[in-house]
């Protein structure tokens, strides 16, 4: 009997951040091209841009804003 484990990654596309958020992909490229305090963390990667979820969900608990 073989086990197939999944290879589950955290890493993603703009297309797949926005998916992850509910979010148009020009959106995030436009904060991302302007540089605004808005833009989620990225890395290039081979030319490519990616997107760690884990520090996305992050910078996104950290920049929320409370309401009274």
């Amino acid at each position: 009997m073989t086990v197939e484990t999944k290879n589950i990654t955290h890493w993603t596309d703009t297309k797949g951040l926005a998916n992850h958020f509910s979010m148009k992909p020009g959106t995030i490229r436009k904060h991302r091209s302007k540089q605004t305090k808005h833009a989620f963390p990225f890395h290039k990667v081979g030319g490519n841009v990616r997107y760690n979820l884990l520090e996305c969900e992050k910078f996104m608990e950290l920049n929320k804003k409370e309401y009274a």
